[in-house]
């Protein structure tokens, strides 16, 4: 039996642009669950049966949109707090990367597109640290480039 080659967590990351002319991504510090889904709005058509009317129609499925969010959650991090009060207070898009720390050929790369943050939650609790909560959605195309 072999056993499948899996991806670490320290392999992925969500990395922010920091909207300078040469644009650099950063990961924030923290950040100890990650999150990217794909959410895809359908239409669905009846068809009927040519051959016999009174048969069952037949559903197919039609792609309207598609939309992916990046979320995650963990430790707030002094270093990155000032990155996510920033965006959190300002708003509006930010070039966001979905990272994969792999080599070529190995499924290494990154995502990248416009996100909006369209959640963000600071709690905390007595005797504790401090911990964030973040949504991202990505406004337009997401599209991924292999590492090379």
């Amino acid at each position: 039996m072999a056993i499948a080659t899996s991806i670490k967590f320290g392999k992925q990351a969500v990395l922010l642009g920091d909207g300078a002319t040469s644009e650099v991504f950063t990961a924030p510090c923290g950040i100890t669950s990650l999150t990217k889904s794909t959410n895809v709005e359908v239409s669905e058509t009846q068809i009927p049966d040519c051959d016999d009317p009174d048969a069952l129609s037949q559903v197919v499925i039609d792609e309207i949109a598609r939309s992916k969010t990046l979320s995650g959650s963990g430790t707030l991090s002094t270093e990155a707090l000032d990155t996510w009060r920033d965006w959190d207070d300002a708003g509006g898009e930010k070039n966001v990367r979905w990272f994969t720390d792999l080599s070529a050929g190995d499924g290494g790369g990154h995502y990248q597109g416009a996100g909006i943050l369209t959640s963000f939650e600071e709690t905390g609790e007595r005797g504790g640290r401090w911990q964030v909560s973040f949504e991202i959605r990505i406004s337009g195309p997401f599209p991924f480039t292999a590492a090379s």
